[in-house]
């Protein structure tokens, strides 16, 4: 099924309400681990709800909770491993501490990137396992033991309780975005020729939005297949959204004199189009329609050749019009079509990358899209 089809009601209900199940998963987790230490008692096991704690509180969604689970069990084997042999195999105090410190400080240097938690936590793990350098390796072991069983918990907890996925997220941002710039474009197109309106909100609204889906890359991989093999359109999808709200964003910018408003009024005309453009493709990303929305063929070479009719107009025929304020309007006549017009290229781009990802649910070969560079 494609991740923009329409949500099943029960997916919309956790959606919905997801801050208050994502709530009550936890709890569950922690009930879980406190039903297992007082049937089983095993040393330790406060490691398991402290594991529980750290992977899912700042992490509600499925991939997210499997990624940073995964990460944390990887640091503490590596972590613990690296402790128990020196617990085990040396006798000297300051010799053990050398090998910490050396450890740890190796780990912090080659920390980075995606998997710089796991790091993190196999540098915690060896200052926690050696200690004191006075006690034998069974505590160690059961440290080890007690946080993969949080793990555990935690993704299982995760997957099969009410769970709460990325993919929903996603597609509920990225439809933010794009209704925050369709909203900006039509006020700007009801405002009046000097209009002073200010956009901040909207276009702060859809940068966040935007953000957002950076965020959710790691745990999207882990709930899809297909959106994994495409990551890299993923990033692609940003950047042309961030290039769509920048360009909004020069809107406030212009201006026009009473005599050049049928000029601006034709050019309106295409922009007009390009509000109705990203209003149906929201309404496709939130699963309101069941069908990507199309562009017409060659609508960079329609729009162009109509901005360029909206621009031909004749130079105002009075004596008294100085050649400077003529090129001023003609500069920002044309300028203003400029932007519509880059604007278009936007649009359609975006179109083309979220059309990839829709084939690639469905199956079907994929033609990738490349748009006219700016």
């Amino acid at each position: 099924m494609s991740v923009f089809a329409p949500a099943s009601p029960f997916a919309d209900f956790i959606y919905r309400h997801f801050r208050a199940i994502h709530a009550l998963k936890l709890g569950l987790a922690l009930l879980i681990a406190v039903t297992i230490n007082a049937i089983w008692s095993p040393p330790h096991f406060i490691w398991s709800m402290v594991t529980i704690v750290i992977i899912m509180m700042s992490l509600p969604q499925v991939g997210g909770a499997i990624e940073k689970s995964l990460q944390r069990a990887v640091g503490t084997c590596l972590g613990s491993a690296y402790g128990v042999m020196l617990v085990a195999t040396i006798d000297s105090y300051w010799l053990i501490m050398g090998l910490l410190i050396l450890g740890v400080t190796l780990i912090c240097f080659i920390s980075a990137g995606r998997y710089s938690y796991a790091y993190l936590v196999a540098g915690f793990t060896i200052i926690i396992v050696v200690g004191d350098a006075n006690h034998d390796t069974s505590e160690a072991l059961w440290r080890t033991a007690n946080i993969l069983l949080g793990c555990v918990i935690a993704i299982l907890v995760s997957l099969f309780i009410f769970p709460i996925k990325a993919k929903q997220d996603w597609r509920s941002q990225l439809a933010n975005a794009i209704d925050n710039m369709a909203k900006v474009l039509t006020q700007h197109l009801q405002a009046p020729a000097n209009h002073d309106l200010d956009f901040r909100a909207e276009l702060e609204a859809a940068m966040k939005a935007v953000l957002t889906q950076k965020k959710l890359f790691f745990s999207l991989e882990w709930e899809s297949q297909t959106l994994k093999k495409h990551k890299v359109l993923l990033a692609e999808l940003v950047n042309k959204q961030v290039r769509l709200i920048t360009l909004l964003e020069l809107l406030p910018l212009s201006r026009w004199q009473e005599a050049d408003k049928e000029a601006y009024h034709q050019i309106n005309k295409v922009a007009a189009e390009l509000t109705a453009y990203l209003h149906r493709l929201s309404e496709f990303v939130a699963g309101k329609t069941a069908t990507l929305p199309t562009l017409p063929n060659a609508l960079e070479q329609e729009l162009q050749h109509r901005l360029q009719l909206s621009l031909a107009t004749p130079a105002p025929d009075h004596a008294s019009t100085s050649v400077a304020n003529e090129v001023a309007q003609g500069f920002a006549l044309t300028g203003y079509g400029w932007l519509i017009y880059q604007l278009a290229i936007a649009v359609e781009a975006l179109y083309a990358d979220i059309e990839i990802i829709e084939i690639a649910y469905s199956g079907q070969t994929v033609l990738h899209k490349t748009a006219k560079p700016s």
